[in-house]
């Protein structure tokens, strides 16, 4: 393949224009192996689009090793499209969803080799559903569910899964009011390879039946409610969490008295521990064990931090085993105590809280990369209402380096991980100092970028972070510069005729709310279609935050245009504007 190319040749002073044949690369020439490494480090979308480019393409889109993980989180997931990608994901090893309404669609994609399931948001999920995803998917090795509290769930479906998933080693579900001794006695039962259960926020857990299962070797009950620590008999337990329960300092020192295999007990924020200082800062009481608590300074040795020092180790199965475990223990429990935000906890946030969830977003487990980002975005803010960020932990985290981890972690090619750090970034980015540092990285440039993504999760929370750069007069020329107001102006027109855009829209409105402050950025979302598509947002659309944020901003349009600019863009404006 060739193509003809124009050099400009300069004689005597007369210019002239030869063509020349210049040699290019035949990408459909290319080994398979080659492109499927290429069309790997793709999302769904753009491999979709290269594989519609050609025939070759379309088969290589198609490999089987291409299709082992697919995340729906994102996407609205229907029967309809579901059944479009079902012929690919026949061999599909792994699968993200969101809400219980897709945990009814994915059943359409005909995975009946999925090992791993994770869903999320599914509040409302009932046992009907759960059975049924189970009773299609008898390989499954790892169930989780969560971390929503799924009430409507109970130990009929935990009975179900036993018996559909004989294979099964990992299962954590959220907020069942009850697993009783029947369903934890059907688990042991049914799944010998069971070693890594959760049940987190629970209402009521069965203690002594858990004891039956032989095989369990890893054991969350964090948050859970009305434990009778007393009837727990688990030798064989490497891994032990109780974070957010009312576990006291005798029980934890019967666990590490009777378990000799126990290697971990992870109690963060639990009141009754953290009130016995003797305790938690006595080593001695521990037994040699590691304990994870929010109070001691148990997370360093040898002045290392603790994942780093195991993570950095010599390779060794049974130690990665419970690194992963814990990390993705840990990351749990720090985003759900961020999220209630307890008081008295401002001393662990600056002085361990950001480094340890900053060591997590080094993890080699995107999974909890995902939730450390998230659990950096919550803990940072001291009040939803008013946006306030406190300026101590926001500067905790800049100390440790965070932010550029962060942009690195947006740099990522998977939409989850962006998504996490640009909503961290945004959040952090309300700190002045902050929103000077992300300018100064190159951040701005990274979040305009996302904010062209196609993914609406991923765009939601680039436009959030633009939002709050553009508060400070300083970062609004830098957005422009970067192609903010296009990026924004196309969010706009993208998602007006979305019905789950919302999101979207009100921070897509908001940031151009606050560069139509500024002369040369108001002109530039003129120019560039913004004034008609905010317009058209504020007549057709409902959304009360969105109606407010796209008014400010031709509220700024229509104070610094003449009747006859605006015309002359094509614009007539026959509603009411306010701006107080």
């Amino acid at each position: 393949m060739s193509r003809r190319v124009r050099r400009k040749v300069v004689r005597r002073g007369v210019e002239k224009v030869d063509f020349v044949e210049k040699d290019e690369l035949d990408w459909t020439r290319l080994p398979d192996d080659t492109m499927i490494q290429l069309f790997s480090l793709l999302n769904y979308r753009d491999r979709a689009s290269l594989s519609s480019t050609c025939r070759t393409w379309r088969t290589i889109g198609k490999s089987p090793c291409l299709w082992q993980e697919l995340d729906l989180r994102a996407h609205k997931c229907d029967p309809t499209a579901t059944s479009s990608l079902a012929s690919r994901c026949k061999n599909l090893q792994k699968l993200y969803f969101r809400g219980p309404d897709s945990a009814d669609a994915v059943i359409s994609l005909k995975a009946k080799n999925l090992k791993e399931i994770s869903g999320d948001s599914c509040r409302k999920m009932t046992d009907s559903t759960l059975c049924v995803l189970a009773a299609r998917h008898e390989a499954l090795e790892c169930l989780q569910i969560g971390p929503d509290f799924c009430e409507r769930i109970s130990s009929d479906a935990v009975r179900a899964i036993a018996i559909c998933c004989p294979k099964l080693k990992k299962l954590r579900i959220s907020g069942i009011q009850e697993v009783d001794a029947s369903a934890i006695n059907a688990l042991a039962r049914n799944c010998p390879n069971l070693n890594d259960i959760g049940f987190i926020d629970c209402r009521k857990v069965d203690e002594a039946a858990l004891g039956n299962i032989a095989s369990l070797r890893f054991l969350s009950l964090a948050g859970s409610t009305n434990i009778k620590w007393s009837l727990f008999v688990l030798p064989h337990l490497i891994g032990l969490d109780v974070s957010r329960t009312d576990i006291s300092p005798s029980n934890v020192s019967r666990f590490f008295s009777s378990s000799l295999s126990l290697k971990v007990l992870c109690a963060l924020n639990c009141p009754l521990l953290e009130a016995d200082p003797t305790f938690v800062y006595n080593n001695y009481n521990h037994k040699g064990k590691v304990l994870v608590s929010i109070f001691g300074d148990i997370l360093k040795e040898n002045e290392t931090n603790i994942f780093l020092h195991w993570r950095n180790s010599e390779k060794d199965k049974r130690l990665d085993e419970v690194l992963n475990w814990l990390e993705w223990i840990v990351s749990n429990s720090l985003l759900r105590i961020s999220e209630s935000n307890p008081p008295g906890l401002d001393n662990f946030w600056l002085k361990q809280g950001a480094s340890l969830l900053l060591s997590l977003v080094q993890s080699s487990n995107e999974e909890v990369q995902e939730r450390a980002a998230t659990a950096i975005a919550t803990f940072v803010v001291t009040d939803d209402e008013s946006a306030s960020i406190d300026p101590l932990r926001a500067e905790a985290v800049m100390q440790n380096n965070g932010l550029r981890l962060l942009l690195d972690l947006a740099r990522s090619w998977h939409e989850g991980l962006q998504s996490e750090a640009a909503k961290a970034i945004a959040n952090l980015s309300v700190n002045a100092k902050v929103a000077k540092f992300v300018a100064e990285e190159g951040g701005i440039g990274i979040i305009v970028n996302l904010a062209r993504s196609v993914n609406r999760l991923v765009a939601e929370e680039a436009a959030g972070g633009l939002w709050n750069l553009s508060v400070g007069e300083e970062h609004k020329g830098a957005i422009a510069e970067a192609g903010g107001v296009k990026a924004l102006v196309d969010l706009i027109y993208k998602w007006s005729q979305s019905s789950c855009g919302e999101g979207v829209l009100e921070r897509a409105a908001g940031a151009l709310a606050n560069l139509a402050a500024d002369e040369k950025c108001s002109t530039a979302v003129a120019s560039m279609g913004g004034v008609h598509a905010l317009v058209t947002l504020a007549r057709n659309c409902k959304i009360e935050g969105v109606q407010e944020q796209g008014n400010i901003e031709l509220w700024w349009q229509f104070k610094k245009c003449s009747n006859d600019k605006l015309q002359h863009l094509g614009l007539v404006w026959s509603g009411e504007i306010t701006h107080d």
